[in-house]
């Protein structure tokens, strides 16, 4: 399959980035999986908050109609801004492992919250969707940390303590 070259003369348009387009260009390969990780978390806070709703008011509650729709919003971003193939063909096997498995459960979870009929169905999605986070999340930042070199690990534990402090100072105030 070959793509069609532009007839001869047409100008085709380029983008302008600024440097600050460049560095998130980037940092993009490196930024999806855990973007991709905090919309997993999102979607299932709602879910969670969606289920006290549906318990007492049924799927039909607008608190839970709202909290579904903001999950579906959740999901549609990752597939199709964080997770788009062109950030993902680059990354190192283990995170695209990753990428692909988190792109899988989203498109599961999407189907299984279109077609709920029953409060135990919402309960399973969930259930499901915080168990895949947590999974993902700790493969991401295990595997992440474990390929620091120590120098990384060294500034990471002081970040960590740094703002450990900072927590500490503010609720010391």
């Amino acid at each position: 399959m070959s793509l069609a070259q532009p007839e001869a003369g047409l100008e085709i348009p380029t983008l302008k980035t600024t440097p600050a387009d460049n560095r998130r260009a980037t940092q993009a390969t490196t930024g999806c999986l855990p973007c991709s990780i905090g919309h997993l978390g999102t979607c299932s806070g709602l879910l969670n908050e969606a289920m006290r709703f549906a318990r007492s008011d049924g799927l039909t509650s607008p608190e839970v109609t709202t909290r579904m729709n903001q999950c579906l919003d959740e999901l549609n971003a990752m597939e199709r801004v964080d997770l788009r193939p062109e950030l993902i063909i680059d990354l190192p096997k283990w995170q695209k492992d990753l990428a692909e498995k988190a792109l899988t459960v989203s498109r599961s979870t999407r189907h299984s919250l279109e077609n709920l009929v029953t409060v135990g169905q919402l309960e399973v999605v969930a259930a499901n969707t915080q168990k895949i986070r947590n999974e993902i999340g700790s493969a991401y930042l295990t595997t992440h940390i474990k390929q620091m070199n120590p120098q990384e690990q060294a500034e990471l534990k002081a970040r960590v303590i740094e703002k450990a402090k900072e927590i500490e100072q503010r609720e010391q105030q």
